[in-house]
């Protein structure tokens, strides 16, 4: 594809990004190698299309770098998404689920439940419809499982027993099935193992599909064979592997925040790709573990929504002294932070109490209908309401009455976005119950259909405006050429374009606005004491919250304190400020900032390997190395062709998705030398870049 239509389109992508979006920050941009072979691994995938607009952009942003997502084949398919995908240069992977059609016949268990797998057809003809590796599925998200043994026209074994209990009753009774058949990937690990051979930025999302759970879902091993199968071909080269989370603050809504953050690349050298050649399964489980590891250190996986809300109520309840509003990524690594200090304590007596305490207190809230910082800037100054709640109403008048043209000409627009992206939320819960509300599929619809219906709302009133102009003579001295009606409906076109922008703004502020005033109306009424109660309740809980985090969070790291948090704040200040400093002056700053950081992050990876414990939930079983007899393994490589790169079976069992362990969140602590030396290299890159903004001043 040429330049300029990636050019093209990563400026659209922008558009669309910070349209959306109110604020997306970065951190970790020095971790992000300015050339050479490059996998980016993104997590989690909560955003659909979206993850992958991000993740462009963020790599355009820091190191001027072209990211080539790899995307499911259903997209190439697609016939608008298609153009895009094609355009933009991703790659395609086939997903057997995508390939499920009816097959004649119906199919019953032969002895259940003392034999789950055996499998046994009425007017099936298993032989032609199926093969071994093939994919058998269930109507009505019954689930799939890969077919293990054909055994002739009307009996076959699955590769493991059905998980969900409406499947198992459908095999019980009698049911209809899908057949998709084995997908070869052999040729696709090519195409990777050429591009990056080639220098290029490759990017994949490792779940496969996108989720809202809180957790991250098993990566698949086919990032860590594309890493080593491409070195083990290619040894004249090293690939790295770029850890990048993606941390959302309701990744659904209009207008919310995100921080994406770069963990310390995975270097794949020829040394490993030696022993991918030696022990392929050993080697590939091993990097599995070591990207599960890095993916957890810049992410934040909770057990549960429940314990998630805990968590953010309690950094949000934290004092920080006089550090009163920190920045969006010091708020995720507060939110990480304190989910591995639960993971650690969350027996003691006192975290138990916590808990209890801070969901009794959001109940409270909900009962109110406030949040937390509506609370907490609430006042007692009753002649001090009264002004602020008029001084408010009469704001809230001025910009409703600013955007109510782009509201009243667009509400077609808002309209079709809600309805139709919700019809497609329930489409995507109905197909997978690995999904808990469906909420992953919001935002891309809505940017989806916002793209469609925007500029044919924006042509019909074009069309219409130019009419007008013409049929009333309001600029007669225009003339009726063609130039000057096109020049109408142009001008036309753009006011619009300026009216949805206005609109936008106002009404952005307008609603941080209107949000407010119940509080104040609250305040007024006789609810106030109430209120007041529940003002002296926070604060309470705040100094319990504070004192005992304060107290156990050194015993998880071993800098936790005010200060650290003034210099994380400094940290990620500074870094925003490089990053907008490159891209207003790419050219001149893209060679000299990230050179150094980057070996240095490179030594980061290597040291904190061994300090990091083994949390990989990797499965290899159909990746590749089902034909290994797994007691001689050695010398054999995996077969390319039956690595799964998304995952198979979208569907999860019958256990509430909510209902995930504890024991699934990684549980630091760092060591003293892997913090000490982590706060070293931030350090050095920080005071490397003001020197070096230094020299170009004085040169």
């Amino acid at each position: 594809m040429s330049q300029l239509v990636l050019e093209f389109l990563d400026w659209f992508l922008q558009a669309i990004v910070e349209i959306f979006f109110r604020e997306v920050s970065v951190r970790g941009s020095f971790n992000f190698p300015t050339s050479g072979p490059t996998i980016v691994v993104v997590a989690p995938h909560a955003n659909q299309y979206l993850d992958a607009a991000i993740s462009i952009i963020a790599a355009k942003t820091v190191a001027n770098r072209q990211v080539f997502m790899i995307e499911a084949a259903s997209s190439y398919r697609s016939k608008w998404m298609g153009i895009w995908s094609r355009w933009s240069g991703a790659i395609p992977v086939e997903r057997p689920q995508d390939l499920l059609v009816f097959k004649e016949g119906t199919i019953t268990y032969e002895n259940y439940p003392e034999d789950e797998l055996t499998i046994i057809g009425k007017g099936t003809n298993f032989t032609k419809d199926a093969e071994v590796k093939s994919l058998l599925g269930i109507p009505n998200s019954g689930g799939n499982i890969k077919i293990a043994e054909i055994i002739n026209d009307t009996k076959l074994k699955l590769s493991s027993p059905m998980k969900k209990q409406s499947a198992i009753d459908a095999l019980i009774r009698g049911t209809k099935f899908k057949i998709a058949p084995r997908i070869d990937n052999h040729d696709l690990f090519d195409k990777v193992f050429d591009a990056l051979h080639s220098g290029k930025c490759i990017g994949i999302a490792p779940e496969g599909g996108s989720h809202d759970r809180p957790e991250l879902m098993e990566f698949k091993p086919g990032v860590g064979i594309m890493a080593l199968g491409a070195v083990d071909k290619y040894p004249d080269m090293n690939v790295n592997i770029v850890p990048c989370g993606l941390n959302y603050f309701h990744p659904h809504k209009f207008r919310s925040r995100a921080v994406v953050e770069y963990g310390a690349p995975i270097v794949i050298t020829a040394e490993r790709a030696k022993e991918y050649k030696q022990d392929a399964r050993k080697a590939v489980n091993k990097l599995m573990s070591e990207i599960t590891n890095a993916m957890a250190i810049v992410t934040t996986q909770a057990p549960g929504y429940q314990t998630l809300q805990v968590i953010q109520a309690a950094r949000r309840l934290y004092s920080y002294g006089r550090f009163k509003r920190p920045s969006l990524p010091v708020v995720v690594e507060m939110n990480r932070n304190l989910l591995t200090g639960y993971s650690k304590f969350k027996d003691d007596e006192r975290i138990v109490h916590l808990e209890k305490s801070v969901l009794e207190y959001n109940k409270k809230l909900r009962t109110f209908g406030l949040r937390d910082h509506q609370l907490e800037t609430a006042t007692n100054e009753k002649l001090k309401i009264f002004f602020l709640l008029i001084h408010r109403i009469l704001s809230l008048f001025f910009f409703s009455i600013l955007s109510l043209p782009g509201t009243v000409l667009f509400s077609p627009i808002f309209i079709a976005c809600s309805v139709i992206s919700k019809k497609k939320q329930k489409v995507a819960l109905v197909k997978s119950v690995v999904k808990i509300n469906a909420t992953d599929v919001l935002a891309s619809w809505k940017v989806l259909i916002a793209l469609f219906f925007a500029p044919v709302c924006y042509f019909i009133y074009s069309t219409l405006g130019t009419y007008i102009v013409y049929h009333y003579s309001l600029v007669p001295w225009l003339g009726s050429s063609i130039f000057s009606v096109i020049l109408i409906f142009c001008s036309c076109w753009a006011l619009l374009v300026g009216t949805t922008y206005s609109a936008l703004r106002m009404g952005e502020v307008g609603m941080d606005i209107y949000k407010s005033i119940e509080p104040l109306i609250l305040a007024l009424s006789s609810s106030s004491e109430q209120l007041n109660e529940l003002k002296e309740e926070r604060k309470k809980l705040s100094i319990e919250v504070t004192e005992v985090i304060n107290e156990l969070g050194p015993k998880v790291f071993k800098k936790f304190n005010e200060k650290y948090l003034h210099r994380l704040h400094d940290q990620v200040e500074y870094e925003q400020d490089v990053i907008e400093s490159r891209s207003r002056s790419r050219s001149r700053s893209r060679s000299r900032s990230r050179s150094g950081s980057r070996s240095r992050a490179r030594s980061f990876a290597e040291s904190t390997d061994s300090a990091t414990p083994v949390l990989s939930r990797t499965n290899s079983n159909y990746s590749g190395f089902s034909s290994f007899d797994g007691e001689n393994d050695s010398g054999k490589l995996p077969n390319l062709a039956h690595v799964s790169v998304f995952p198979d079976n979208i569907f999860d069992s019958d256990t509430p998705s909510n209902s995930s362990s504890i024991e699934y969140l990684p549980s630091y602590p760092k060591s003293n030398v892997t913090t000490a030396l982590s706060d070293k290299i931030k350090d050095a890159v920080i005071q490397r870049n003001k020197e070096k903004e230094i020299e170009d001043e004085v040169n």
